[in-house]
């Protein structure tokens, strides 16, 4: 890493409040009003601190509805040095562990919130239906995608984050996609409970994804394609982003096509045999079908890929 920007990281981080910043982002994105809080500072004077580390290139920011949230850098050498740094302040700093336990309280508050919220966790699901046990959902993740590195993945309907809980420690980087911002409120509250502070939530539609062509190694339509009224469209918009070599994991309510018959049928379901032309149309292989253990044998992981990754352009370390 060339000596000026090394000197200017320095310099950011050569200052109280910006290293309790940085410690406090390395657990997880935050809003400037959170960190206010914490810090008990005013706005501006917070605002100033994360402007010189934005500067610095150790943090990054982006806007989800009327909040602005700040995080870690994702990427570059930058990142590692950062690390370091906050790694040697945090050592036994009996500041620095107050404004983490004042952090924890906010998130907390911010859950209550999520959790009573009229497009929380309950309305969701009455919708997707009763999840297996975690263990359960973990053991299938593990046989449908296997145990290695998923290089850069993407959530799509994160909800509360239980698939990305599981599957960020083996990623490069983690984003969680959800329309709802009590369940965005609640994946970031319980990601960072759990360690996850490298995902990032995101406000986003499936059906028009926020993000570039090839970006992902690994797409996971996490309980959201039953509930789409275009599902065809949310399908090619996660193969937009999908990486020539990559994997679609889907993870939803898989029906047998005799229900399509019968009145016990959901107004709104994804058929086994329909599902599987879609992926074929989108010139996509199927793998086995891993049916959940439930109440049910009704939830199924279908990972697909490419059958000719070949024809599309662009690489994998993107």
């Amino acid at each position: 890493m060339p000596i000026s920007p090394t000197v200017q990281l320095l310099k950011a981080a050569a200052d109280p409040s910006r290293l309790r910043l940085l410690a406090l982002l390395a657990t997880g994105e935050a809003t400037v009003g959170e960190l206010v809080q914490v810090l008990g500072q005013s706005q501006p004077r917070v605002s100033r601190h994360l402007r010189v580390l934005s500067e610095a290139r150790l943090v990054e920011s982006f806007r989800d509805g009327q909040s602005v949230y700040y995080r870690l850098a994702a990427a570059g050498p930058v990142v590692e040095l950062a690390g370091g740094v906050v790694a040697l302040a945090r050592d036994g700093d009996a500041l620095m562990a107050a404004d983490q336990a004042r952090l924890a309280g906010i998130r907390r508050s911010r859950e209550r919130f999520a959790l009573a919220a009229p497009e929380g966790p309950r309305h969701r699901a009455d919708a997707a239906g009763v999840l297996p046990a975690e263990t359960d959902l973990r053991d299938a993740l593990d046989d449908a995608l296997g145990r290695g590195p998923l290089g850069n993945l993407l959530d799509i309907g994160a909800g509360a984050g239980v698939v990305l809980r599981l599957l960020a420690p083996r990623a490069k980087s983690a984003v969680g996609l959800d329309h709802s911002k009590a369940m965005r409120v609640l994946a970031r509250s319980r990601l960072q409970e759990a360690g996850c502070g490298q995902c990032t939530i995101r406000s986003g539609d499936m059906h028009e994804l926020p993000f570039a062509d090839l970006a992902f190694d690994v797409v996971v339509l996490d309980q959201v394609l039953s509930r789409s009224d275009r599902p065809l469209v949310a399908l090619r918009e996660a193969l937009r982003v999908l990486r020539p070599a990559g994997q679609l994991l889907i993870l939803d309510r898989v029906l047998p096509p005799a229900l399509r018959l019968s009145r016990r049928s959901p107004q709104r379901a994804l058929f086994e045999n329909q599902l599987q032309a879609m992926l074929r149309g989108l010139g996509l292989r199927c793998g086995r079908t891993v049916w959940l253990p439930g109440r049910a044998p009704e939830h199924a992981l279908i990972v697909a890929t490419l059958s000719v990754p070949s024809l599309r352009t662009g690489t994998d370390d993107q």
